[in-house]
């Protein structure tokens, strides 16, 4: 039986940074898709925000909400999307 650490998904991830509710934290980024992505930071969440402002690997800025935060991790949904080419290149720029 695999369990969460088997998850590949969360490989590779890409470095980011995000501002929300007057705080700027770096970020990984995994499971991007065009409608959103996880986030895990350095330290818990404060909690849910109305506004996200995401810079993945410094060439993509994209706006959106925490749909939920839970310790480090939370996943952020989209105000738009991102096109599959931008995330294909973003992924193999991270492959190890």
């Amino acid at each position: 039986m695999a369990s969460a650490f088997d998850d590949r998904r969360d490989i590779p991830a890409i470095a980011g940074a995000c501002e929300c509710e007057g705080a700027r934290h770096a970020v990984a980024i995994t499971r991007l898709t065009a409608d959103g992505c996880m986030l895990e930071a350095n330290d818990d969440w404060p909690g849910a925000s109305d506004f996200v402002h995401l810079s993945i690997d410094g060439s993509i800025e994209m706006n959106g909400k925490l749909a939920w935060a839970q310790g480090r991790r939370a996943q952020l949904r989209f105000f738009g999307q991102v096109h599959p080419a931008a995330i294909a290149k973003l992924l193999e720029a991270a492959t190890p």
